[in-house]
């Protein structure tokens, strides 16, 4: 699971224009479904995205409980808990699920929006450069785990599956920064013969807050996220102090501000004068596509 840098144009499904984009290498994931015992202890019910793999080996669930902030359930052969994902603006708190059959599974809730999956990484906020992605939220907790219990994870062995969606069969990831004052676009259109089941979008702000006129007058830099000219998301930003940066970060859903077969402008905006911190927006798509 990796993305790559776009300069201009994806033609192979998605539009993504504007260089400085980002999607995903072959430009989407497959969603494919686990062979789990569809009898046991997984809570496929309440289970939305998610990324498993099959160890081939029994996990010793005890040493699992070292990473779980919260343990949910412990049964004789399974355990689920919550496990705390570090990303930009803060911890990302997921679900995993693991079993003594090898099994390990990390996943968001179905009303969880499935751009809880983005994972920043380690490019510096106030100058992002984002053109590999190499891991995501959900990976980062199996290979946690798998660390944790000392069994291997094989990262051609990870998969994802959307549970609330079965006849979805991709994901894509398209992401863009702005890293200074204005704004800028990128453009995505869904084939109008794929079925969309689901769009949500990662909206983060690392805002940079000055003072001026000796401290009198308080300023700090602002972020927006529009839709084909629509707000969508406004950050609240703040006063984090005089040469400070603070962190904002929303997630939700686009809703039917995305559809397919209409070609779709998404501008993120970074804006205040000071030229400091950036703004981005991460688009995840849950769709499937025929080809």
């Amino acid at each position: 699971m990796k993305t790559i840098l776009l300069s201009a144009l994806v033609l192979i499904l998605f539009f993504a224009l504007n260089g400085g984009c980002t999607a995903q290498e072959d430009n989407e994931t497959p969603l494919e479904a686990p062979s789990m015992d569809s009898e046991g202890a997984f809570p496929q019910g309440e289970a939305g995205l998610a990324a498993y793999v099959n160890t081939g080996q029994s996990v010793d669930l005890d040493k699992l409980k070292t990473i779980f902030s919260s343990v949910e359930e412990v049964g004789d052969n399974y355990i689920l808990g919550i496990v705390q994902i570090p990303d930009w603006g803060g911890n990302i708190a997921l679900h995993l699920y693991a079993d003594t059959d090898g099994w390990i599974v990390s996943y968001l809730k179905k009303d969880e929006p499935v751009s809880m999956v983005m994972q920043w990484g380690t490019s510096d906020a106030d100058n992002p450069t984002i053109g590999v992605i190499k891991s995501t939220t959900l990976e980062d907790a199996l290979y946690k785990a798998g660390d944790a219990a000392g069994v291997g994870i094989v990262a051609n062995g990870i998969k994802y599956y959307h549970f609330g969606f079965p006849n979805a069969n991709r994901m894509m990831i398209i992401v863009k920064v702005q890293a200074t004052d204005g704004s800028s676009i990128h453009q995505i259109e869904i084939p109008a013969n794929y079925v969309l089941f689901d769009s949500a979008y990662y909206h983060y702000a690392y805002y940079y807050s000055w003072y001026t006129n000796y401290g009198s007058d308080h300023h700090w830099t602002a972020s927006a996220l529009k839709i084909d000219g629509s707000a969508i998301s406004n950050a609240a930003t703040g006063d984090a102090g005089n040469g400070a940066y603070g962190w904002w970060r929303g997630m939700d859903r686009y809703k039917s501000a995305m559809t397919p077969g209409t070609l779709h402008t998404i501008e993120i905006s970074h804006s205040g004068g000071a030229n400091q911190g950036s703004s981005g927006v991460a688009t995840v798509l849950i769709y499937r596509a025929y080809k």
